[in-house]
């Protein structure tokens, strides 16, 4: 490596060049990265969903999942397996191990699945897909006060061309039902015109159909035959005959039914600001151009906007384009005050050229970053800008040392390529020994699982890019250009002068703190070694009783500047009652707009709601409220979710009820599942019901809820036994009940935009009404008619909303929130150490697992841990062979937990909470940390090669170097003030990083230079078998004269 740096010093245009080319592929390749808010996430997982129209979760339980499970038992690569069963339909999820080939697993369920030949017949067709996570572009509201036809025609044409731009992969839209063509026929016609469903059904089958006859070959050319005589409409389907008598008498559908051209009985629809709407969500392609997709799908819409009638409008509600800019703007503005403070304090303390050249290796590490980005698949979003924000007082350390190590060549009286290539080469082992140990650090951020991998693989690639570039930078470029360094004079401007003049007694300061203040600090605790090591040490101990005191969390609250509430109601709850909370919640929502008490807390002013937007699907309800730009107002997102939970009030009917205000906070705080062999509904509810009062027993638990819904009433029929004698079987029941109640789909009708299904079933008010059973009539082939309740037994019995299964076994889900500062962790721990046992005695095969959040904090928890061991024996292993000592390198770690110790101060002075976010920090932290002590430990080992004593090189190494590492732990520090300070929404979810990596780099500086030599020379005690080792002032005089000499 000597060799190679004093060849580019003797060959200054190679590293100018080689500069040139860092600037310029940069500069190109970051023209051509994708730009995005947050990296798409690659998931692991593997959704199967089959449809099984009308039947209850039980029934799909055992006719659909189970048999999925069952063909996919033995299936390789397969991490969980978890199903939810609800009425009509079943969703299988599989989570694939990180090694597993996604595609090959993709198309090994899918052979699986379709070789299962014992679905229900009326079961639809299963569809199996990979998991993928779509970049969002915008979403947007088409709104109105007009018929729903009309808008579901506005939408859908909206959606068709919106689709067709350059950029845009898929536009879905919410609160659209499907066409439907229901055909009702009541009970009371049927027993008058004495018809079955079974007649009708294949009456119109019968009429209603095009079919292609072939060809005529003639000797003109070939003619083709077809029946066409397809009924597309209510008017066609109503002439359709059911029957004709031999007296010409013609009974029509439209004489014994109502035939209703409409929409499908789904119970969806779009609240927005009060006025129906459909709900857009328009999303990227693979490679997309942010600005330009943004651009066409904002022109495309205002030209949607001036065909639309007066009565309608279209409102963009969320853009990523202004969330983008608005980070960039910011990480940008703080890049800039942060680099600007590097450069002062550069400035303040070196000479301006090197200063200047210093800063110019910032440059080269970026450009260097930006160059190689594209080929580790990065882009330019959020995390990566972030990354870039995080490392900027960091790559100047390396430049820092190097460049303070020539300057001192230059004090010393040496000049041009000798004091460049004897400064570079003094201090190339420990720069190089720094970036791979910081490289080391930062790499476990790389393997992940993939939920957190999104969030630290591309801050782990951009550091470790800056990193190497400039380490290139600082060994190759910098001394050449120093090399040519003249011998600092005065200058002709007043104004440098006078800079030379400040850094001068800045300088002079510098040494004399060293000298004056420092010096003797590090004589006295070497002296008193055993008590400085014992403070250290007592320090440390303090530090992790104020960690376990910090509130934790997963990851960090960031209140956003909206509030989202989501209410789940029991499957089978009436519609207008799910209706009934939508328009509670939105009339809460809308009252926020006037309401005094946020009024005056807004200095009176109002406008700081933005929209209110509520959605329905089936039982679950959905309202986001948008508020304004925070700047515009005084009012915090949590201030407004207070408000609104008061005004909604209590919601014991719903299953599930969550009110956010804060990012990534759609998952519960506390998720547990529960299992417990049997199906026994008893023994479970009652497992269910101790795990939850447990839970919310707990000083700040609260919204605890669980999966296991048995108020459900279930219908279930059975066969009498003289039912047979009638020839009446129970599949001429069920099939019979089936069409009635919920349907027979007769048809499949094109139209425009989708297949329309024509539905023969019950009036809608009969199939409201369980009397209808007992009213309902059972028709045999031979046209006999036998009251229901004759041939069947109906029985009312307890059922389930749904049915969850993890691994195929039955499990019940129970969540919990938690207020703010309290720790979910230390809960579940507690409550499993006094319950778990207890719990295992009383219900046989009891089992209690984790989910969700807390699931996912000890997978990641685990991982890291392990890849932190990795990479602590990696650079362990690597110190000992630079060192050629199983001692120092132990040395070179010790900064690694005070610096955890300066994060947990960080955390605790500046009010912040302990998240994953703070750990990914520690770590970075500590390949950071240790960089001085690598600068450190190689000056005193060159000191005592040289023929110093240990003591007397202890202390030179600590002067020598304290200028430097006072620098870049300085430089470090100031370029990551302005993000530490910063309180946009936008910053804070990265912060507690910041925080754990400023703080730490500050504390541990103080470990560099008192305890580090104070563990030296205990090594050297330990390792020459000394008993006492002093410095007595004749001693100290002594070295100080020597020293003096030297200098």
């Amino acid at each position: 490596m000597e060799r190679l740096i004093q060849w580019f010093i003797a060959n200054p245009i190679a590293a100018n060049l080689l500069m040139v080319s860092i600037v310029l592929g940069g500069i190109l390749s970051a023209q051509r990265l994708e730009q995005e808010v947050l990296p798409r996430v690659n998931t692991n997982y593997v959704d199967i969903t089959m449809e099984y129209p009308g039947a209850g979760p039980r029934e799909v339980e055992q006719q659909i999942t189970m048999r999925i499970e069952t063909a996919l038992a033995d299936i390789e690569g397969i991490r969980q397996l978890r199903s939810d069963s609800h009425r009509g339909h079943a969703v299988v999820t599989l989570e694939a191990l990180e090694s597993t080939d996604r595609q090959q697993l993709l198309n090994d369920i899918k052979a699986r699945v379709d070789a299962v030949d014992t679905f229900p017949a009326a079961a639809e067709r299963p569809l199996v897909r990979h998991r993928v996570q779509r970049r969002v572009l915008l979403y947007f509201a088409l709104h109105g006060d007009v018929d729903e036809t009309v808008l579901k025609e506005y939408g859908q044409l909206i959606s068709d061309e919106l689709a067709q731009q350059k950029d845009v992969a898929s536009v879905r839209i919410t609160g659209m039902r499907d066409d439907e063509i229901s055909i009702e026929v009541s009970e009371e016609n049927l027993d008058r015109y004495q018809l079955s469903f079974d007649q009708v059904a294949a009456a119109i089958r019968r009429s209603s159909l095009s079919l292609p006859a072939g060809t005529i070959e003639t000797d003109g050319g070939d003619i083709q035959v077809q029946t066409r005589n397809q009924a597309y409409s209510a008017g066609d389907f109503a002439r359709i005959v059911v029957r004709s008598g031999s007296d010409g008498s013609r009974l029509l559908l439209s004489d014994i039914a109502d035939i209703r051209d409409g929409f499908a009985e789904q119970r969806r629809e779009v609240i927005f600001n009060r006025r129906r709407a459909l709900a857009y969500e328009v999303y990227l392609t693979d490679s997309p151009n942010l600005a330009q997709a943004t651009l066409e799908a904002r022109q495309y819409l205002e030209r949607a906007r001036q065909l639309l009638p007066p009565s309608m409008g279209i409102e963009v509600t969320f853009e990523k384009k202004s969330i983008f800019d608005d980070r960039l703007r910011l990480l940008s503005n703080n890049a800039v005050s942060g680099l600007i403070l590097v450069f002062v304090v550069l400035m303040l303390f070196l000479r301006p050229l090197l200063a200047i050249w210093v800063c110019m290796s910032i440059v080269v590490a970026f450009c260097g970053a930006f160059w190689l980005m594209p080929y580790a698949g990065m882009s330019l979003n959020l995390l990566s800008m972030f990354a870039f924000l995080m490392v900027l007082g960091i790559v100047v350390d390396d430049a820092i040392v190097i460049g303070e190590s020539i300057y001192a060549q230059h004090q010393a009286g040496l000049r041009g390529t000798r004091a460049a290539a004897g400064g570079a080469k003094q201090v190339g082992k420990p720069v190089v020994f720094a970036i791979l140990s910081t490289v080391i650090f930062f790499a476990p951020m790389l393997d992940l699982p993939p939920s957190l991998a999104s969030i630290t693989y591309p801050i782990a690639v951009v550091v470790i890019l800056c990193l190497l570039f400039s380490l290139i930078d600082s060994l190759f470029i910098l001394p050449a250009h120093l090399a040519n360094m003249a011998a600092e004079k005065p200058s002709r401007i007043a104004a440098l002068n006078k800079l030379a003049e400040l850094r001068a007694a800045l300088g002079g300061g510098l040494v004399r703190v060293a000298d004056n203040y420092y010096r003797p600090l590090l004589r006295r605790a070497l002296n008193n070694n055993a008590a400085t090591l014992a403070g250290f040490f007592m320090a440390l101990l303090i530090s992790v009783v104020v960690y376990q005191a910090l509130p934790k969390s997963f990851q960090p609250t960031v209140p956003a500047d909206f509030v989202s509430v989501s209410v789940t109601l029991p499957e089978g709850t009436p519609y207008r009652e799910t209706r009934r909370i939508m328009h509670q919640i939105v009339t809460a929502g809308e009252a926020l707009r006037t309401d005094p008490m946020l009024l005056q807390l807004n200095a009176g002013k109002g406008g700081f709601i933005h929209q209110v937007t509520a959605s329905t699907d089936d039982n679950k309800v959905g309202v986001f409220i948008g508020m304004r730009d925070a700047l515009q107002h005084r009012i915090s997102s949590p201030q407004i979710a207070e408000r609104l939970r008061e005004l909604i009030g209590p919601l014991p009917e719903a299953k599930q009820y969550s009110l956010n205000y804060a990012f990534d906070e759609e998952s519960a705080d506390i998720q547990l599942n529960i299992n417990v062999p049997g199906n026994d509904m008893e023994t479970q509810r009652a497992a269910a019901a101790a795990v939850s009062a447990a839970l919310a027993a707990y000083p700040g638990v609260f919204n605890v809820r669980d999966s296991l819904d048995l108020g459900r009433v279930e219908v279930e029929l059975a066969l009498k036994q003289h039912a047979d004698q009638l020839g009446i079987s129970l599949e001429d029941i069920a099939r019979q009940v089936r069409q009635g109640f919920h349907g027979e789909e007769v048809q499949r009708i094109p139209r425009a935009r989708e297949d329309v299904r024509v539905m023969l079933r019950y009036p809608e008010a009969e199939r409201r009404s369980l009397d209808q059973l007992t009213e309902m009539r059972v028709r045999t082939a031979g046209g006999v008619q036998v009251p229901l309740e004759e041939v069947a037994e109906i029985r009312l019995v307890p059922g389930f909303t749904s049915i969850q299964r993890i691994d195929r076994r039955r499990t019940i889900s129970i969540s919990a929130e938690v207020e703010n500062g309290v720790d979910p962790t230390r809960i579940v721990a507690d409550l499993k150490t006094r319950q778990l046992l207890n719990w295992q005695r009383e219900y046989k095969g009891f089992k209690l697992d984790t989910d969700g959040n807390l699931k996912t904090q000890q997978q990641s928890n685990r991982q890291l841990l392990i890849n932190l061991l990795v990479a602590l024996a990696a650079l362990y292993a690597l110190m000992a062979i630079a060192f050629r000592s199983y001692f120092q390198p132990l040395l070179v770690l010790t900064a690694i937990p005070f610096g955890f110790m300066g994060a947990v101060i960080g955390h605790k002075l500046l009010g912040h909470e302990v998240s994953f976010i703070s750990q990914l920090g520690f770590l970075a932290c500590a390949g950071v940390v240790i960089n001085d002590n690598l600068v450190l430990l190689d000056r005193t080992n060159q000191l005592h090669r040289q023929g110093k004593t240990v003591l007397a090189a202890v202390l030179a190494a600590g002067s020598d170097r304290f200028r430097a590492i006072t620098l870049t732990s300085l430089t470090t520090f100031i370029g990551l003030l302005p993000l530490l300070f910063e309180q946009s929404i936008q910053a804070r979810f990265l912060i507690p990083m910041v925080i754990s990596l400023s703080f730490g780099v500050v504390f541990a500086t103080t470990v560099t230079l008192i305890l580090v030599p104070c563990l030296y020379v205990m090594g050297y005690r330990v390792s020459t078998g000394l008993q006492r080792l002093t410095m007595d002032d004749e001693v100290a005089g002594a070295l100080e004269i020597a020293e003096t000499g030297n200098t």
